[in-house]
């Protein structure tokens, strides 16, 4: 757990989870992320973290599920990218995304999924294709090649409304 604390710390991440003198776990604070796994690799000087098996990130923005997690850090000490890999399953209220990767640019809050094919969820709508890729500041996304999209009228309310004058 200590060595989850100075990654986070170092990373600059907001994880609070602690131990106490006795080995039990300390609340983390609401805002905290807060991140699991069966194994962390912690290297300072090549400047990245490595959380293996049944990762698990807690943020209070969103949930995130993978076989592995990667952190490279810039020399500041920030996170540059975050990469995961093997099932992955992003969920943020009703939404959902899945893949075999999800790589994010911390910078310029690009998002890129890819393998299995990817896809995003809203409800009962789907939006799949080879790469999905979407800007988190922006509001915006690509979907290329075979991109594919089923969308339910029902959840967008009356759409005849949308289209008369």
């Amino acid at each position: 757990m200590a060595a989850v604390a100075a990654a986070c710390l170092w990373a600059g991440l907001p994880a609070r989870a602690a131990m106490e003198d006795d080995g039990r776990s300390l609340e983390a604070a609401p805002d905290a992320t807060v991140v699991t796994s069966d194994k962390l690799t912690f290297d300072y000087l090549k400047k990245f973290a490595l959380f293996e098996g049944r990762v698990l990130v807690n943020d209070p923005r969103l949930q995130l599920s993978a076989d592995r997690l990667t952190i490279v850090f810039t020399e500041a000490g920030g996170a540059q990218t975050i990469k995961a890999e093997g099932k992955v399953l992003l969920t943020q209220g009703d939404k959902k995304a899945r893949s075999d990767v999800a790589t994010y640019d911390v910078e310029s809050g690009k998002i890129v999924l890819a393998g299995g094919p990817p896809q995003m969820m809203q409800g009962r709508n789907i939006l799949e294709g080879e790469v999905i890729t979407f800007w988190r500041d922006e509001q915006r996304l690509e979907c290329k090649p075979k991109a594919r999209l089923v969308v339910y009228s029902e959840d967008f309310g009356d759409a005849d409304s949308y289209f008369k004058r």
